[in-house]
């Protein structure tokens, strides 16, 4: 790699170790000056940084199919290690720290947040999935932290009385923290594709504001606070053009005095690309990768004259923590026992593919059945599957079930008409790549192959019938933005919109239990 003045890159000694030690790193380095001769001596403070582990402590697989690699107890090893290396030093993590494993969901993700504090994180910020589980739980989580949680696009809106109280006083648009004689601001920013994913209760009055607003007023306080660096760790990340979700590239080019991004959400492994002379990295999802940055400063005149990034693969050249270990194996080891349960039997394959499949009418019967148990009778659901595939004969576990529905999304409950209902089917329907169905009718399409008429039993449904309709949370919420109009038609008051408090895969795993044979 080449500076951009021009002039060779020199190896550090950190560097040859790295080396000689066998990690594979994709390095890169961005400007801030050159370690020219005439500048006095020079001082490293290393970053360390995960993002979305998404509460994988042990080794996992890769999207694409490659096993053994990522978990947070061989992050934790490979910062121990940096750390030994690198004397000054901060470790920050990205978002979506809980929501994902059985073993994070049963410590209602304390035992994320505990090894984050044993570890000694300096800050973590908030991601989009952290508020799945409702602000009851993750208020135990701030309330638990024994760091700041950097958020600065975030305000609790009128509906919570006090604003910013207990826990959430743990909720900071940055911090400052003096390392190696320097100064390093830290600013937190959440996505601000929040209020498109996640109902109101949820979210627990938490809003989304602009991040270019929030991260604009933190860089300034930062910078009046004489930061020799300022460092923004943003639940945001890399994609080939900004979204809704991912705004990084306005958001650098619209705020200045920003040196470093550190992106999270998209889970992309980007070890270093430059923005608007700002050096950003992201270190990919579940531990598989751990980031480092390293800030050089010049002793004498305190400049930030260099910048390094790169990412490594945490795979098998990375024992897991004997600590992390420790404090995780109960969990583990119960989760285990959990995970094999069997909760039924399949009898005969049943399809996973294409709308109307035998796996998304299961899904829909099982998530009307438990509904009426607990007191709501629903006339419709509204889901589809997640691409699990088919579901071969044999015995069906838990773990499958976590492979059928890998989210906590809770079912959401609404009143409309008929042809409230179809419009809802027809957005929908514009979606290539959706598998939802509306159990139990039948959607008649018209001669434009737009669906036009809803059939019940052989019959038309009059347009203006009520209807009641489940679906989960995320679908009531637009599902990311693609389904806007279902989303105002449940928002309207007529619709007497209700989140209950049963989640889709509980009421897989009971609906199944209570079967015990299906196909």
């Amino acid at each position: 790699m080449m500076r951009r003045t021009g002039q060779p890159c020199n190896v550090s000694a950190i560097d040859r170790r790295v080396f000689l030690a066998g990690f594979t790193a994709s390095a890169a380095l961005a400007g801030g000056g050159s370690l020219a001769a005439d500048l006095g001596r020079a001082r490293t403070v290393s970053i360390f940084h995960t993002t979305d582990l998404h509460g994988r402590i042990v080794p996992t697989s890769t999207y694409e199919g490659l096993d053994d690699v990522g978990g947070f107890a061989r992050c934790a090893t490979c910062i121990r290690q940096w750390r030994r290396e690198s004397p000054y030093t901060l470790t920050v993590d990205v978002g979506d720290v809980v929501q994902g494993t059985p073993v994070s969901l049963e410590s209602g993700g304390t035992l994320m947040i505990d090894l984050f504090n044993r570890l000694g994180y300096d800050a973590w910020t908030l991601g989009n999935h952290d508020f799945d589980w409702g602000p009851e739980k993750l208020e135990v989580l701030l309330d638990r932290s024994a760091c700041p949680v950097l958020t600065a696009n975030v305000t609790r809106g009128t509906a919570m009385p006090g604003g910013f109280d207990g826990a959430w006083k743990r909720v900071l648009p940055w911090t400052m923290k003096e390392v190696g004689g320097f100064r390093i601001a830290v600013i937190g920013l959440v996505t601000p594709g929040l209020p498109y994913w996640l109902p109101p209760e949820l979210l627990g009055g938490a809003e989304a504001t602009d991040p270019a607003v929030a991260l604009a007023a933190a860089v300034k306080e930062a910078r009046s606070a004489k930061a020799d660096a300022v460092v923004v760790t943003g639940h945001m990340g890399w994609r080939f053009n900004d979204d809704y979700a991912n705004p990084v590239r306005s958001i650098l080019r619209d705020v200045d005095g920003v040196d470093v991004y550190l992106a999270g959400h998209s889970h992309q492994n980007q070890p270093s690309w430059t923005l608007h002379d700002v050096l950003c990295s992201q270190a990919s999802y579940h531990g598989i990768h751990c980031g480092r940055i390293d800030l050089t400063f010049d002793l004498d005149s305190r400049k930030l004259v260099d910048r390094r990034a790169f990412t490594i693969l945490m795979d098998d050249r990375f024992d897991l923590d004997p600590a992390v270990m420790a404090a995780a194996q109960p969990g583990l080891e119960a989760a285990e026992v959990t995970l094999a349960r069997e909760v039924a039997k399949v009898m005969r394959p049943i399809s996973g593919k294409g709308r109307g499949s035998g796996l998304a009418t299961l899904l829909c019967e099982l998530f009307a059945a438990t509904l009426q148990r607990h007191g709501t009778t629903v006339d419709a659901v509204f889901h589809g599957t997640f691409g699990t595939g088919d579901l071969q004969p044999g015995p069906l576990t838990v773990a499958d079930c976590w492979k059928i529905i890998p989210y906590e999304n809770m079912l959401v409950t609404a009143e409309v008409t008929a042809a409230e209902l179809l419009a809802i089917v027809a957005e929908d329907a514009k979606q290539k790549d959706s598998d939802r169905m509306l159990w139990p009718f039948e959607v008649v399409a018209g001669d434009n192959g737009v669906p036009s008429r809803l059939r019940h039993q052989g019959a038309d449904v009059p347009a203006d019938r009520r209807l009641t309709i489940a679906l989960n949370a995320y679908d009531a919420q637009s599902g990311g933005r693609r389904l806007m109009r279902t989303r105002d038609i449940l928002a309207a008051p007529t619709a007497n919109r209700r989140t209950s408090p049963i989640d889709t895969r509980s009421a897989l795993i009971d609906g199944l239990l209570d079967r015990g044979v299906v196909g």
